[in-house]
């Protein structure tokens, strides 16, 4: 029987199946995302993915599009992770204030192992964003996000419960205060001046 291969197609006869992966598009998504998390868009080349991933660049090609179509997919997957373990952090304490404590504190926890790889998202919005529309647009639904999450974390606590305007306007000022933490850690500042900065964002609650 004669058998032909296109793409991910096999052809038998007059007969087409599905060509079976040999990989999980999830393990190498994961690759993907750290190696440009950790090396930026332009720090990360196509053998860098070959090589991390331990596919050839055609099967990424044909799995993930591109290299900015993987940049832009590695990057929707870490906001969705990240701001549902922002989520899962900020809502466990019964009042506002604590709720920011335990959020900064998870911030800073990696720092103390070691680990000095910051935010995806900003990291990308610095790097990239200007060249990008679709990594601008990523990073904006980011920040949005994040915004909208500490909102909603600022109402369970007077005086934001009952004062929408106040407590958006303080939600925002976190988030600034929030993202620039971030790119406080991948830029090397020490863990005194990060835990310096993390009481005078609390102190404003």
């Amino acid at each position: 029987m004669n058998y032909g291969l296109i793409g991910n197609i096999v052809v038998s006869g007059n007969r087409v199946m599905a060509r079976p992966r040999e990989f999980d598009p999830k393990t190498a998504l994961d690759r993907i995302q750290r190696a440009f998390w950790e090396k930026g868009y332009h720090g990360t080349s196509m053998q860098d993915l070959e090589r991390i991933t331990e596919l050839k660049k055609q099967s990424l090609y044909r799995e993930f599009g591109n290299k900015d179509a993987m940049y832009a997919r590695a990057l929707k997957l870490y906001h969705e992770r990240d701001i549902t373990h922002l989520a899962q952090v900020i809502c466990k304490a019964p009042d506002a204030k604590q709720r920011f404590v335990d959020l900064f504190e998870a911030v800073l926890e990696p720092v103390r192992n070691g680990d000095r790889s910051g935010c995806f998202l900003c990291n990308s919005a610095i790097e990239h964003a200007h060249d990008d529309p679709q990594i601008q647009l990523n990073a904006q639904e980011g920040i949005k996000s994040t915004q909208d999450l500490f909102n909603t974390a600022l109402a369970v606590s007077e005086p934001y419960k009952g004062d929408e305007a106040l407590r958006k306007q303080k939600a925002n000022l976190l988030a600034a205060g929030y993202f620039g933490l971030r790119v406080m850690v991948r830029g090397g500042t020490p863990l005194e001046e990060l835990e310096e900065t993390v009481s005078v964002l609390v102190s404003t609650i």
